[in-house]
């Protein structure tokens, strides 16, 4: 019998072009989520805090301050904020494919920096250049699309993906984003357990420098993938358009493809429509209350502590003691973010938005609560350090199960079609400033030397 046309098997089957265009794309995803999982274990390995640190620590050991945390972790953001606008901007002028090149030379320059960086200023300055990265090629793709079924079924989304995707299996293939953040995440902390005995300085220099090879990796197969249709459509080259969807969609009927295309031309209207429309009209009337829900989940997310439960969960299991290595326990968290991230995907259409997040809020305020009352108690009591650990695991299960999803989702579906791109720029920017601002503040809060 044959695969439905709704089914994985098709795409692979019958669609190779458009197997591999997700393949390289998901790599960008991979990519993520490798960069912010491997500073958290290289925060608390000791030839790493030699290299960059000032402090001092017990038995002579040099030792990173809050200060030089805060700079390593939360300064890189700031590239964010330039690389928002900026992405935006390019994502229509010069494609979505070109923009995805440009970032992975900004990738591969950044973790050339970090790999070789004598000092901390050199180390920031190499994190920033990836940070850039990040939102130069994710968002690009988030705030270019006029299809407004991209932001549906996707957490931590390409727009370029969604553009070539079938609209079948669009939400499944753009919501696989967050499985392969997690994923990567698994490998960096795999790593960062392998190399957290070694005591020179390549136990750094080798995870980092691994990132430099996703670039190129990623770069090659960009090369092989076509820019969308929706995009040379808002270019005005209609065949160039109808060239790029036949690619992508081998094994359709023509009269399938024609309709496609009609689809994206209207679609491509609503995007002139839209672009009319005043940034003020995002805080009028009932687009205000619609503005502030998805203000309120999206910032929600970094306010619920996952800056801490990633950037610094290595770093804070050091401190609280325990028989268990951190580094095992990191990538205990990565495994159980990676099945959340999983059952994310089915929860988020079988409960529906609103029962998962009261869920989730329910779930991580028990969490964090009990981790706060632990943290009175002495640690000399073997069940703290282990009940601290048990949670933060925990945390980062639901966390990935509820917040991963929900909030690109409802960052999407909450604003007017007219309105949802600018919603989402509003959205996704402050949510890098209140990320910039948390990373900062948290190593203040949990260093002693503050």
């Amino acid at each position: 019998m044959a695969p439905s046309k709704s089914s994985f098997r098709f795409t692979i089957l019958h669609n190779p072009r458009l197997a591999v265009t997700a393949f390289f794309l998901s790599m960008v995803f991979f990519t993520f989520g490798y960069d912010g999982g491997v500073i958290a274990g290289l925060l608390a390995m000791v030839p790493f805090n030699k290299q960059f640190g000032s402090g001092h620590g017990p038995h002579g050991l040099t030792m990173l301050t809050a200060t030089e945390i805060s700079l390593i972790v939360a300064l890189p953001n700031s590239g964010c904020l330039l690389g928002l606008p900026l992405s935006a901007w390019l994502g229509d002028r010069i494609g979505r494919k070109k923009t995805l090149l440009i970032g992975c030379a900004f990738n591969a320059v950044g973790a050339a920096i970090q790999t070789a960086a004598p000092n901390l200023a050199a180390m920031v300055v190499g994190r920033w250049f990836t940070s850039k990265w990040v939102s130069f090629t994710l968002r690009s793709k988030l705030t270019s699309r006029a299809d407004v079924s991209i932001f549906m079924f996707i957490t931590m989304a390409s727009n370029l993906l969604a553009e070539v995707s079938p609209a079948e299996i669009r939400g499944i293939l753009t919501g696989l984003s967050i499985v392969l953040i997690d994923a990567a995440a698994i490998l960096s902390q795999g790593l960062n357990y392998a190399f957290s005995t070694v005591m020179a300085k390549y136990s750094f220099q080798v995870p980092l420098g691994i990132q430099m090879f996703f670039s190129l990796f990623i770069f090659l197969g960009i090369l092989t993938v076509d820019d969308s249709a929706t995009f040379y459509l808002t270019k005005g080259r209609d065949e160039r358009a109808l060239q790029a969807l036949r690619t992508v969609r081998q094994g359709y009927e023509e009269n399938e493809i024609a309709a496609e295309f009609a689809s994206l031309k209207a679609q491509n209207n609503l995007r002139q429509e839209e672009e009319s429309v005043s940034w003020k009209d995002l805080f009028i009337g009932v687009n205000r209350r619609r503005t502030l829900i998805a203000l309120s989940i999206a910032n929600m997310q970094q306010l619920s502590g996952i800056a801490f439960a990633t950037n610094y969960i290595t770093l804070f299991l050091s401190t609280i003691g325990g028989s268990v290595s951190p580094f095992t326990l990191a990538m205990a968290a990565a495994v159980l973010a990676f099945g959340g991230a999983i059952v994310g995907l089915f929860v988020v259409d079988l409960v529906g938005r609103r029962v998962l997040a009261l869920t989730s809020f329910v779930a991580l305020a028990i969490i964090n609560l009990v981790v706060g009352v632990m943290g009175f108690l002495p640690l000399t009591n073997p069940a703290v350090p282990k009940t601290i650990a048990a949670f933060c695991c925990m945390f980062a299960f639901f966390y990935a199960a509820g917040f991963g999803p929900l909030t690109y989702i409802i960052a999407a579906e909450i604003p007017t079609a007219r309105l949802r791109n600018k919603s989402n720029s509003v959205t996704f920017f402050l949510v890098a400033v209140f990320a910039t601002v948390v990373t900062y503040v948290l190593p203040y809060i949990a260093n002693a030397d503050a």
